[in-house]
């Protein structure tokens, strides 16, 4: 007789993962340190150029201007988890290998690069996130992008391997830490995938449902780079919580993560 697995349900699921969250809801109070965003690079204006990047992001609000390039690009960039990161880390040489190239794949954190400094490039802050997961087993964590929306006043999360971005029952869009405390705290917010129907956002959460369960078990701890320019910087800030233990020096504090970049 096979047996079935303890966890029956999605519902089982999150329960477990909330329950982690909430175990680790508070973060050390650490180090205050001020991220950096470098809006001058030289290769802005070759990136912006070869794929027309202003027309693409258009006029409106920065969360609006980055949606729209997400949506461009992300259906255009096959996602492969397994991708060893054989190419520079920037968007110019990662377009050139992996745009409309279906067998030159890419994982989530080089796709968050591309988006990370198209944004850059037109003057939008933003920065790459590692949501890091509870066990010490588990190998896969993801990368995801957060901009500054000066009409919100606050740090927007998109997603742009799932090309979705996260919403409250209001429809206000979140961070990352908005998520992971709603996670917690078992809240309402569920993941919209763009040009998804809003109209009903129960319906949209059960049919996200593994975005949703497969996002909230990455929310344990978080990774930060100093600087957020062309290319990775090789020096990370960790925003990690109080109950776990780690050796890592260079710790963050929320009050950092959620200021404004200026």
């Amino acid at each position: 007789m096979k047996q079935k697995s303890y966890l029956q349900s999605v519902d089982e699921i999150y329960i477990m993962e909330a329950g982690i969250l909430k175990n680790n809801f508070e973060f050390r109070d650490a180090t205050d340190y001020k991220l950096t965003y470098n809006f001058l690079h030289e290769n802005y204006e070759t990136l912006k150029n070869k794929y027309d990047i202003e027309k693409t992001a258009g006029c409106g609000t920065e969360f609006e201007r980055a949606l729209r390039l997400m949506n461009e690009y992300s259906p255009r960039l096959t996602h492969k988890s397994d991708y060893d990161n054989h190419m520079p880390i920037n968007a110019l040489d990662l377009l050139e290998y992996s745009l409309d190239i279906k067998n030159q794949g890419i994982n989530c954190k080089n796709k968050a690069q591309i988006l990370n400094e198209m944004c850059l490039s037109i003057g939008i802050y933003s920065r790459k996130v590692w949501m890091m997961p509870y066990s010490q087993y588990d190998r896969d964590c993801h990368v995801v992008n957060e901009i500054w929306d000066a009409s919100l006043n606050k740090w927007v999360m998109l997603d742009i391997t799932n090309n979705t971005y996260w919403v409250d029952k209001n429809k206000t869009p979140l961070s990352v830490l908005e998520i992971r405390e709603k996670a917690a705290l078992r809240e309402f917010c569920t993941p919209i995938e763009v040009g998804d129907n809003t109209k009903d956002l129960q319906k949209l959460k059960n049919k996200n449902i593994d975005n949703f369960l497969y996002i909230v078990k990455n929310m344990v701890y978080m990774e930060y780079c100093t600087e957020y320019t062309v290319g990775e910087s090789k020096t990370y800030y960790l925003l990690f919580p109080q109950n776990m233990p780690t050796e890592y020096e260079l710790l963050i504090s929320k009050r950092s993560i959620e200021s404004p970049p200026v």
